[in-house]
Parts: C-alpha cells; structure tokens; sequence
C-alpha cells in the first residue's frame, strides 16, 4: 500500500474517530445538562414546599390565636351578661350587651379562618367549639327573656342548661388548645401535589 492510500485511510479513521468523540461529547453534555435541571427543577420544588410549609403555619398560629382570644372575648362577655341576670351589675346591660353580641360575631369570624387553614382535625375541633357556642349564645338569650317575663320557660331549667353549656365550652376550648399545639410543632404534609392545585 502506498503511503498516500495509508495516509488518506488513517485521516478518514481520524474523522470517523473525531465525529464518533464530537456525538458522544456532545451526548454527554446534553445528559449532563439534562441532569443538572431536574436537580434544579427538584430543589426549587423542595423549597417551594418549605416555604410553602413555613407560610401555612404561619397563618395557622394566626388562625388560631384570633380564635382562642374571641373565645376569651365572649368568655368575658358572657360572664358580664351572666352578672347583670344575677344582679351583680346593676346598670342598664347594653354595653354588656352590645360586647357579648359583638364577641359572638368576633367568634364566626375567628371560626371562618382556621376552617380555611385547617387541618381538617383542627377545623373540626373549632366547628365542636363554635356549635357549643351558639347553643350557650342562645341559652343566654331565652334565659334573658325569661326573667323579663317575654316567655313562660323555665328560668331555674335555663339556668341550668346555661351551666352545663358553659362547662362544656371549657372543655371543648381546652381540647381546640391542644389539638392546636399538635398541629403546630407537628411537620407539615404538604406535598408536591398540594402545590400543584395550590398554583
């Protein structure tokens, strides 16, 4: 074989070898790239649930301690009402009255958050706590107009039903507490797919 056929054979296995290194050079480089975005892709989405989990929470601690200081609200206020019915307050009652209808609506409003922020555990507890106080809201109203004679309902059975409402309110309010804490320190289970909807 002649040196200029070698020559022109080791050239053309040259290029074949350059084009075969340049395909899988630039194989390897779209692989990497590829790899190097679903790495991104998958660490923004990580942090995205992260400060998605750090928002919730924060607006479940708000959540809740608007309802448990409205709770503490109508605590008071009922209580007020409660003193002007056993004469302990002596003055007309509208302030008080107006306070106790203004911490009831303070409460729905309280109830209407956490039910949006949940978890649906925490939502339940707060419909418990909300249902309690509608009951006992009404108590004290028919208990109202029965002292000032408007019904023929029995004030001492009314009474009674208000006690008994009233001490299941504490209970209930204790247990919105701790169902509360729990679901705060507890880690979120948020997932990828929540976000998606959330989007």
């Amino acid at each position: 074989m002649d040196q200029g056929i070698a020559a022109a054979l080791a050239g053309i296995a040259g290029l074949i070898g350059a084009g075969i290194g340049g395909i899988t050079a630039a194989r390897g480089a779209r692989i990497g790239a590829e790899t190097a975005a679903r790495a991104t892709s998958l660490q923004v989405r990580d942090q995205a649930t992260v400060d998605h989990e750090h928002w919730l929470r924060g607006q479940r601690l708000e959540a809740y301690k608007e309802l448990l200081e409205a709770y503490d609200e109508y605590a008071i206020a009922a209580s007020n009402v409660g003193r002007i019915f056993d004469f302990e307050i002596t003055d007309s009652g509208s302030e008080h009255g107006r306070a106790f209808g203004q911490s009831v609506t303070a409460f729905r409003r309280a109830y209407f958050r956490v039910r949006l922020v949940g978890p649906e555990e925490i939502a339940e507890r707060a419909f418990q706590l909300r249902s309690r106080i509608e009951d006992h809201n009404s108590c004290i109203s028919e208990l109202g107009d029965a002292l000032l004679g408007r019904t023929d309902c029995s004030v001492a059975a009314l009474r009674e039903t208000e006690e008994e409402l009233r001490l299941g309110l504490a209970d209930l309010h204790s247990g919105f507490r701790e169902e509360a804490a729990r679901v705060l320190v507890q880690p979120s289970a948020v997932t990828h797919e929540d976000l998606r909807h959330a989007n």
